[in-house]
């Protein structure tokens, strides 16, 4: 008898076990901001100095087919942020993305809006390491992610010797509404960058969609990762940047569960 329900129970544990994997390989992992194509340096405004960055994406070669209802799927979409930005203290930079994007087949769409406040404490003289961090929360609307209302903690740390340039932003994004509202989920980004010493700099730059945290991450296959080429104005060691800024990059997926195969970014901007 003994022997009878041991087997039972061990086979309701091996049912249940099957399941949980079952939902963990179903569960998607949720796409990187197509929008904030941008790995962020722990560096900001000065009080009262004025920013303004247009940043502007296109999905060249994606996926055509809607992930839920309402969705525009991204092929052959072409993405524009305006984002303005004021330094508030010395570690303080409060800034707002305006979002919209052109469909091929529905023209022009609004994408929402978000606000951020960026924290950096003053780096130590003579330290080429930096940190901080991002905070926002926005809104998107169905076009975009169903998820509607979102929030976003982006750790920032940062290496710049005037020769390398190391970024990384382990990013945790969670839903304010939506299926999946309070669930967080892990989007890590980073760079390396070359300077030249000739006013440019070339680099990689990754971004990452690895799924929710409460399912244990999504399969790789499901996961998003995006490698880009980078081209960056860079002034030379010691000398003073002219207060212009210009990253152009060309991105392929590496794994099929990004949304994107290949796309193409550039970011514009000055401060004033």
């Amino acid at each position: 008898m003994k022997t009878i329900i041991s087997f039972a129970m061990s086979t309701r544990a091996a049912a249940l076990a099957l399941a949980a994997v079952a939902l963990l390989a179903a569960a998607p992992a949720r796409a990187a901001d197509p929008f904030e194509i941008q790995v962020y340096q722990p560096d900001l405004n000065a009080p009262g100095e004025l920013g303004l960055e247009l940043h502007a994406n296109g999905t060249l070669k994606g996926k055509t087919t809607p992930e839920f209802d309402g969705q525009i799927p991204p092929n052959h979409l072409g993405r524009l942020t305006l984002e303005p930005a004021v330094g508030v203290t010395r570690w303080l930079e409060l800034g707002a993305y305006l979002q919209g994007f052109v469909a091929p087949d529905s023209g022009v769409h609004f994408g929402g809006v978000k606000l951020r406040a960026k924290l950096v404490p003053r780096r130590a003289p003579g330290s080429p390491w930096s940190y901080g961090l991002n905070v926002e929360i926005g809104r998107v609307p169905r076009t975009v992610d169903e998820q509607g209302w979102a929030n976003e903690l982006r750790p920032l740390l940062g290496y710049d010797d005037g020769r390398w340039l190391f970024d990384v932003n382990p990013i945790i994004g969670y839903a304010l509404s939506g299926p999946d509202k309070f669930k967080p989920e892990l989007e890590p980004c980073a760079k390396v960058g070359w300077n030249t010493q000739r006013g440019f700099m070339v680099g990689l730059e990754y971004y990452s969609g690895l799924g929710l945290l409460s399912a244990g991450l999504s399969p790789l296959k499901q996961q998003e990762h995006m490698l880009y080429a980078v081209f960056d104005l860079a002034s030379p060691a010691g000398v003073e940047s002219s207060g212009w800024e210009l990253n152009v990059g060309l991105g392929r997926a590496l794994t099929d569960g990004s949304p994107s195969t290949w796309s193409a970014k550039a970011i514009v901007g000055h401060s004033f």
